[in-house]
């Protein structure tokens, strides 16, 4: 309401005497201004001048006596100086009222509101007042955030009491022109006017002032939280600093010498960047670590700690982003610098621990403070504690090299592995200083340890007293010097000692210890076995403990050494199933060598020092009856892990998810118990280190059938989804497992990696859509569908048609930030290696999926070539820069310095079979061997080839060597010579991308850009068998299984298979799943295993056991029965229909009727157009065939026309609809009669490649093509007859045609990034080249008035061209991510439709370049071809995904009305879904003819109609979203391009996936879905 509509409200409320006040209404007003001059503050801001030094008279600021006022004129308000004060007026009052939660501040505000009262108008105002009312009104804003006083958060009420001091003197100023013999409501005087103006004037500006304040403080809130996220995205470990650290620091006056060459180095700014403290376990370097750490921070210039410790924080990789999120808390400059990277790059935490150090780092650190001295000091104390040696020699080394490039130092401390040691040894002495605390002198060590002991033992003896009864002496400095003595150099020993001392009877244990002297000869670590011997035999001691006692000490000291990390007493109790209390009771004899917290919730039960375990563990030390079986601590676990997952402390929303509409990152999850997330991680672990496990196996299969969905949810809520995979995996592999397992629960155990391979995406971005999305999505055949959906009734449900899943990889490796080139087994199988486009080279653990070090880093380009020499020993890379280089395969350790002779980049290696030589192949067009111990050329460059070296590989003997080529050639060369052996081997017609020997080297399999393999006879040359054809796109690699029986396969069809090699035919279906080209493959030496690389950057491993690839089909048995009872329709719950009734005790139907066969490609449909009248599509596909479509039903008009040698690439309709042109791979052009689909001449032939493109003239004489040889061609529709030359020009492939409604000019558009103009008539071109485009061309074409030229292209644009000038019309239209391969303008020239490889067809205004909508999206993979309808209202497309769309473009929701039979009805479902329950009360769901049916119930809920618009949601990524990215429901990618998207009013393919959303319940009823007591008989 505005201030003048509040005024007059307020207005017509008074009385008509509300004028007169009374004496009360007088009283209180006073009582206000009292209020408010108690609370004046002087105006911090400079104050405008006052009246005297204006030059006013000073009596006028002065009051008179009542006689002496002037009695005041009758004065007329103007009605704007009235309007404009009674505005201001009102806008306080509405201020006033709406401040109810800051009541000191309502009252003052209501004192001016009260003193204005007495003015009805101040003269001559104008419209200032009003203006300072909106100026004003502001406040009514910033307080109708919060609703109660607790609502202010406490910087606002700061902000408000400072508001309040600053309003107390504008009350003051108005008062004193209220003080006349009468009042009057009209303040005249200018001078008054003046001064009122000037007080409400200050008072808008302290307003203003407070709102900056406030709205400055929103933006420090939501910069706080944007940091926030941001840093939290480094996931560093809490408690790692020094703040986190319960250990002492180094008593007082102890270690004064190491500490002080510490501090000296710490400020010198020209010292070395590193500071090594070395030391052997237990001398005490942890200790120094703290204070030193405490020293720095005093200093201000400690910048960063980090505190390893052994099953706590023992992750090297976690060290550079835990530093750099503190580090970020100490420095503003940093901090600023780091939230850059960022944002650029959000997972830089998450890379190498070189990339770590690179973004995380030295950039932001360089960035932040340049090339300045270091100011801060970083430490990091136990590196030799963390779990992977080769983790830590990597951290070191990167160091190391870069710490001169940082502006800061660090601390690091560790005990003398040899890989730490070297790491230091190695490099420039002028970077590091390196201090040995174990070559301080004795004497030095033990004055230091001799002082400790006896301020401990002082301690000891005060806490003790008065209870205890100490000797006078006490203690005796002949025992402190004994105890000292012992100690050595151990401070451990020491601190150990007091522990042991100060638990009971000091003065005895005193003694005691004073008498247990070391015996002669002992190793280093004698006083230390000493004193840990006397602990434990005082813990088991059976003269003093009883059996069960010293058993179950045994036992918990074995599971607080297994523990894989630290549970505070409270959840290790829970976990092994005993009370806090008896955990207590059982470490109680134990303190010495045990950290046991105070609270039993907080801190972690943890050993003081790492050589406690050492000692208890290792050979030699400890006495056999003290010794500590490690596998008895991790049957503990086991057990205790199995039987935590299967209490009830496991269950459906254990994480307490409140919604499913938002992802994991942003759900608020009720706390899980640390020993369930405890036994969800670490059961496998565990598990897998128990001999024998089988007594643990059954209850394993048990729990797992009952909750594996829950025991996936603790892991997605706890955010470790993606070990999920791994752990089920190596539960399948491992060695203690092998001939245990049933097969029941292997069967089942592969069923749940297969459900976690299926759904991994949704699985780990959201909690709730493990039920929701991905049980739903499973083979009704799966074990866990056949368990699990009759539990969970109220999710959705597919209706599948000629959708089938083969089995899914055994495992899947990701990591790789691009393109995974090459992947290959180890000779022993228990490895892989990798390259890839992120130019690294990994290796991985072929059984659990685990990277076995930090990536392999050091080309400068992609790693398009990996190998292993033949004993395991050595990897072999060859990359883009030209090098090839090789590692040590166990240390990742370069072995020398990179090979180079070639002189383009490196695309294959290949070790001889001795490992004695290396073989590569280069886009230099040769091929080099080199000496693999020295890395010297053998011979001159093997030379032949004419093309790109592809693929090398020596024979089994070792004295050939194959290889391929773009050329499309193989060869053999001899290895003495570098010459040819035989005649190269031709046949393929396109590159030859991949070679192979069989075993037995008498065969050579090859694969190829042109779709096929071939085998070869490997000593003639000649074909052995006709070519494999099975594969829709390039072969790129290939490989002969260990036995040579069998081929493997991969393509850029995204597909892995296995062939016969002897006939040739497949051996199993196809491996499906790969997101991407598979660019590599390879067998397991056992042949077990099939290995891919894809360019989706995953590496995955598959089963060629037939047996254990059989698919999982969904054509499951009608009769399919699951465990409730339920019968299986398809791949679906069948939901009733109106006019049916269900079988008794079930609320499904059978279907009666059979479901159509399915009409479709099972090929890449290339293109696709509209018949002239509307009624029927036309289209081209891989298959070779040319078929016609209704274009309302999407049914077949004809069968598919038949004729074409290769894939048809293009087509073309006439003017009159009565004949279609297609072109094909195979050079040709057909005519097809469209009515009868009979050919209706000879082909055209006289192109001499693909024929790319095809359009008719306007007038149906003529046809246009354009083709791989560069050339265009005119032809006469009717005779087929060239009317003239070919038009040359372009230096590249013709992709595209067109020719103009006048039909007098041709456009073309070209490999060689670049439009031509040409003369339909004359052949002449009518202007130069047109230039924009950075890369190929693919289509072109005009607009309906010839005015325009529209192009796209590879570089993912639309351009606008004007077609009389060559000019650029406007600015590339860009939205694509991938390359644009198909344009088309509307009928009437207003829209241009692009479809793309992103597989997303968008629409564009043709005059501004903006978006019409959003994209149309569906297709699951390239869009290869889009057309309009004749009137525009529908636009079809084809694509790689086998199917054709057709899709309704008119703008708005009208698309709505118009659905059909093949309607996006899953949209309006799942629309109304979200405004009805989504439970059986209301049904929802699509009847046969796929249109929607709904009965409403009496308890459905309206929510805003937002919502009900199903134009608003979208796929993404598989996620159906819905208005605010709400996550509506994961799709799985196999379904994609079978769902009923937005705007699609026909599905043309063999695939449907028909969704039924009756019983769908998501948002904030999710966990509605769940239905674990629901019966048949009542749902």
């Amino acid at each position: 309401m505005s201030p003048r509509r509040l005024h007059l409200w307020h207005r017509n409320k008074q009385t008509p005497d509300s004028s007169r006040e009374s004496s009360t209404e007088i009283s209180n007003r006073a009582h206000l201004f009292d209020f408010l001059r108690r609370h004046r503050t002087p105006d911090p801001s400079p104050a405008r001048a006052s009246s005297d030094e204006r030059g006013g008279d000073p009596s006028r600021s002065r009051s008179l006596p009542r006689d002496e006022e002037p009695r005041p004129k009758p004065l007329r308000a103007s009605p704007t100086g009235r309007e404009s004060w009674l505005i201001l007026k009102a806008t306080l009052k509405t201020v006033c009222d709406g401040c109810d939660m800051f009541p000191p501040l309502k009252t003052a505000l209501y004192g001016v509101v009260s003193i204005m009262e007495l003015v009805d108008t101040v003269r001559d105002a104008h419209d200032e007042f009003a203006k300072l009312a909106t100026r004003i009104k502001v406040l009514e804003t910033v307080f109708s955030q919060y609703q109660t006083q607790s609502d202010v958060p406490p910087v606002i009420e700061r902000r408000v009491e400072r508001l309040l001091r600053d309003i107390g003197p504008i009350a003051g100023e108005i008062e004193s022109k209220m003080k006349r013999p009468t009042i009057t409501r009209i303040i005249a005087a200018p001078k008054d006017i003046e001064d009122v103006q000037e007080s409400f004037e200050k008072l808008a500006a302290w307003v203003e002032r407070f709102q900056l304040e406030c709205n400055l403080n929103v933006e420090y809130r939501v910069e706080d939280m944007a940091t926030e996220n941001l840093l939290a995205k480094l996931r560093h470990v809490q408690g790692a600093g020094i703040n986190g650290q319960s250990g002492d620091a180094c008593m007082k006056d102890t270690r004064a010498a190491v500490l002080d060459s510490i501090t000296v180095w710490s400020r010198d700014p020209d010292a070395a960047r590193i500071f090594w403290l070395s030391g052997m376990a237990g001398i005490g370097k942890s200790a120094i670590a703290r204070s030193v750490c405490l020293e720095l921070r005093n200093a201000g210039i400690l910048g960063a700690s980090f505190f390893c410790s052994r099953g706590i924080r023992d992750d090297a990789t976690r060290i550079i982003p835990t530093i750099a999120e503190s580090l970020a808390r100490t420095s503003q400059p940093y901090r600023q610098a780091l939230l850059e990277v960022l944002r650029q790059n959000p997972d830089a935490g998450h890379g190498t621990v070189k990339l770590q150090v690179e973004y995380l780092l030295e950039n932001p650190l360089r960035e932040a403070f340049g090339d300045n001295s270091p100011t801060f000091v970083v430490a990091v104390d136990a590196l030799d504690e963390c779990l992977d040696p080769k983790a830590t020699r990597f951290l070191l080394d990167t160091l190391a090299s870069r710490s001169p490039y940082m502006p800061i130092k660090f601390f690091l401390t560790s005990r003398p592995e040899q890989y730490i040691q070297s790491r230091f040894s190695t490099a420039r002495p002028d970077l590091q200083r390196i201090v040995r605390l174990h070559d301080i002198e004795q004497h030095i060590i033990e004055s230091d340890i001799e002082l400790y002991c006896s301020k401990k033992l002082q301690d000891i003896r005060r806490e003790w007293s008065p209870s205890y009864t100490f000797p006078e002496d006490w203690p005796p400095w002949d025992e402190v010097a004994t105890i000292s003595k012992q100690a050595g150099k151990l401070f451990i020993y020491a601190f150990t000692a007091m522990q042991f001392i100060g638990e009971e009877h000091p003065v005895g244990r005193l003694q005691e210890m004073s008498r247990h002297g070391s015996e002669a000869g002992q190793p280093l670590t004698g006083p230390l076995d000493g004193m840990y011997s006397l602990v434990i035999d005082r813990a088991m001691n059976p003269k003093l403990r009883t059996r069960k006692e010293i058993s179950q000490t045994r036992q918990i000291v074995a599971i607080i050494l297994t523990l894989r990390e630290a549970l505070t007493v409270s959840a290790l109790a829970e976990l092994i199933g005993t009370t806090a209390q008896d955990v207590r009771a059982m470490l109680s004899r134990l303190h010495a060598v045990v950290y046991i917290p105070p609270d039993d919730e907080k801190g972690a039960v943890t050993t003081f020092h790492a050589s406690f375990e050492d000692y208890l563990t290792t050979l030699g030390r400890a006495p056999d009856a003290f010794k500590i079986d490690l596998f008895e601590g991790h049957a503990a676990l086991a057990q205790a892990c199995i039987h935590m997952m299967g209490s009830d402390s496991l269950y459906f929303n254990v994480s307490g998810c409140h919604t499913s509409y938002v992802p994991n990152s942003q759900q608020d999850f009720e706390s899980i118990s640390s020993s369930i997330v405890y036994s969800c991680l670490h059961w496998v672990h565990h598990l897998l280190r128990v001999t024998n496990p089988s007594s643990l196996l059954s209850s394993v299969g048990s729990v797992l059938r009952r909750k594996i969905l829950f025991w996936l949810e603790v892991l997605s809520a706890s955010g470790n989804a993606r070990l999920a995979m791994g752990l089920l995996h190596r539960v399948l592999t491992a060695e203690n497992m092998r001939d245990r397992l049933s097969p029941e629960i292997v069967a089942f155990l592969r069923d749940a990696k297969d459900f976690v391979m299926l759904g991994h995406d949704a699985i780990e971005l959201s909690a709730p859509h493990i039920y929701l999305s991905v049980l739903p999505s499973l083979s009704p055949s799966s074990t866990i569908a056949k368990t699990f959906w009759p539990k969970f009734r109220n999710v959705p449900t597919y209706d599948v048609t000629g959708i089938h899943r083969s089995r899914g990889p055994l495992l899947q490796m990701s990591g790789h930030a691009g393109e995974v080139y090459s992947v290959t087994f180890s000779p022993d199988g228990t490895r892989v290696v990798s390259g890839s486009w992120d130019e690294a080279v990994r290796i991985w653990d072929a059984r659990t999926g685990d990277l076995l070090m930090d990536p392999l880093e050091g080309h400068r380009d992609k790693v398009f070539s990996v190998a292993f020499s033949p004993d395991g020993a050595v990897v072999v890379s060859g990359s883009l820069d030209g090098t090839i280089r090789l590692w040590n395969a166990r240390t990742g350790e370069l072995m020398m310095n990179s090979l180079e002779g070639h002189s383009d980049g490196v695309l294959c290696v290949a070790f001889s079979p001795d490992g004695a030589k290396i073989i590569s192949g280069s886009m230099d067009h040769t091929l080099r061997l080199w000496d693999a111990k020295t890395g010297k050329p053998l011979l001159h460059a093997f030379e032949g080839h004419t093309g790109d070296v592809n693929t090398v590989m020596f024979s089994p003997d070792g004295r050939r060597v194959v290889s391929g080529s773009d050329d499309k050639t193989i060869r053999l060369w001899d290895v003495t010579t570098g010459e040819d052996v035989i005649a190269p081997l031709s046949g393929h017609s396109d590159r030859v991308r991949s070679v192979a020997f069989s075993p037995d080297g008498t065969r050579i399999v090859s694969g190829s850009s042109d779709d096929t393999i071939r085998l070869w006879d490997a000593r003639t040359g000649a074909p052995i068998i006709d070519p494999l054809v099975g594969h829709t796109d390039a072969v790129f690699s290939v490989a002969f299984s260990p036995d040579g029986t069998r081929i493997v396969s991969g393509s850029a069809d995204k597909t892995v298979r296995l062939w016969d090699a002897a006939t040739g035919r497949p051996a199993m279906q196809p491996f499906e799943g790969h997101g991407d080209h598979v660019w590599s493959v390879g067998f397991s030496p056992d042949g077990s295993t099939v290995v891919s690389g894809s360019g989706d950057e995953t590496i995955r491993l598959w089963s060629a056991d037939v047996m254990a690839a059989l698919p999982s089909t969904y054509a499951a048995p009608s009769d399919t029965v699951l465990h409730d009872g339920t019968t299986l329709q398809g791949s679906r719950l069948a939901v009733l229909d109106d006019d049916e009734h269900p079988a008794p005790d079930t609320n499904v139907k059978p279907q009666n009727t059979p479901s159509e066969s399915p009409q479709g490609y099972s090929g890449r449909v290339l293109c696709v157009a509209f018949t002239p009248d509307g009624t029927q599509i036309v289209s081209g596909s891989e298959d070779k065939t040319v078929s016609l479509w209704n274009a309302q039903t999407g049914a077949p008009v004809l069968d598919p026309l038949q004729g074409h040698g290769k894939l048809v690439t293009c087509l073309a309709v006439s003017p009159d609809g009565s004949y279609i042109a297609s072109g094909s791979a195979d050079e040709t052009i057909h005519f097809w009669d469209a009515r009868t689909g009979r050919q209706v001449a000879d082909p055209l032939s006289g192109h001499g490649n693909w024929v790319h493109s095809l359009v008719f003239s306007l007038d149906g004489m003529r046809i246009i093509s354009g083709s791989s040889d560069g050339t265009i061609r005119i032809w006469d529709a009717r005779t087929g007859r060239p009317v003239m030359e070919p038009l040359e020009g372009h230096s590249g492939t013709v992709w595209s045609v067109a020719i103009s409604p006048d039909g007098t000019q041709i456009v073309s558009g070209s490999a060689d990034n670049t439009l031509q103009l040409w003369d339909a008539t004359t052949r002449e071109q009518l202007m130069e080249p047109l230039h924009g485009h950075s890369h190929e061309i693919y289509s072109v074409g005009f607009s309906p008035d010839g005015a325009r030229i529209v192009s796209g292209s590879a570089d993912a644009t639309v351009r606008l061209w004007n077609a009389r000038t060559g000019d650029a019309v406007m600015e590339p239209l860009r939205g694509h991510t991938n390359p644009v391969l198909s344009i088309s303008f509307s009928p009437d020239g207003e829209v241009i439709a692009s479809g793309s490889i992103d597989a997303t067809v968008r629409l564009w205004n043709a005059t501004t370049g903006v978006p019409v909508m959003k994209p149309l999206e569906g297709h699951s993979d390239v869009v290869c071809s889009v057309a309009f309808s004749p009137d525009g209202t529908r636009l079809v497309s084809g694509s790689s995904d086998s199917t054709i769309r057709v899709w309704d473009v008119t703008p708005g929701d009208s698309w709505m009305g118009s659905q059909g039979a093949h309607g996006s009805t899953i949209w309006s479902a799942i629309a109304s879904s979200m405004r009805l329950p989504a439970l059986p009360r209301s049904a929802h769901s699509l009847n046969c003819d796929n249109t929607e049916t709904a009965q409403s119930s009496s308890t459905s809920q309206i929510v805003s109609e937002e919502l009900l618009d199903p134009s608003q949601f979208r796929l993404e990524s598989g996620w159906i979203k819905g208005p605010q990215d709400k996550l509506i429901m994961w799709i799985p990618k196999d379904y994609w391009r079978a769902v009923l998207m937005p705007r699609t009013k026909v599905l043309i393919g063999r695939y449907r996936a028909i969704l039924d959303v009756s019983r769908f319940a998501h948002g904030d009823r999710w966990t509605e879905c769940y239905t674990p007591s629901m019966t048949l008989s009542n749902p």
